[in-house]
């Protein structure tokens, strides 16, 4: 019986451990998204309204970038759909005529469990985001996208404002393409 060399072994093992970790990455929690069977937006004039989102104790630096992000990034993915506009609804959501509203396409936020979890040398932040998708006379949404994140950093390598930053543009992008996804042409 011949034997392997200890350098083919080693590189054997890591490629093995390489294998292994890209598996479980892989099982990491990602977007579910839930759509009625009869989905089918039609904005009034091609224009989806955004209701500010509601928060529940997330610092107000993450959250207005996640929504601020969110809508830019809508706004500059709309080719990619039959929306002409992704319009913000700047009135307070108990000042909204509630009859106006039913009768347009809108989306609803929330952002919860916002976690930073520091350690003397790291620090692991998570939060999770829910968008709705109400259609034109619908009670309940005809979609419905769950998206958590998180990420973790060395306080050597970079900071909390940068890394709380990066996190929200991050959750921001999946959100927007997302919503996309679901109002994509359909050829």
């Amino acid at each position: 019986m011949r034997k392997v060399p200890s350098v083919i072994k080693v590189f054997c093992c890591l490629l093995l451990a390489t294998h292994c970790l890209l598996f479980l990455n892989g099982c990491a929690p990602g977007a579910k998204v839930t759509m009625a069977p009869a989905f089918n937006p039609a904005p009034e004039q091609s224009i989806v309204y955004v209701q500010p989102f509601t928060n529940s104790l997330v610092p107000e630096a993450f959250s207005e970038t996640v929504f601020n992000d969110f809508v830019d990034d809508l706004n500059n993915s709309r080719l990619q759909t039959d929306v002409k506009w992704y319009y913000i609804i700047k009135e307070d959501p108990k000042d909204v005529d509630p009859a106006w509203l039913e009768r347009q396409v809108y989306v609803t936020g929330e952002i919860w469990s916002y976690i930073e979890n520091a350690g003397c040398c790291s620090t692991e932040l998570r939060a999770k985001a829910r968008l709705r998708l109400f259609e034109a006379e619908e009670k309940d949404p005809t979609l419905e996208i769950f998206i958590p994140v998180d990420s973790f950093f060395e306080h050597d390598r970079s900071t909390l404002d940068i890394e709380r930053q990066r996190l929200a543009k991050r959750l921001a992008n999946e959100m927007s393409n997302a919503i996309t996804k679901a109002l994509a042409k359909r050829n």
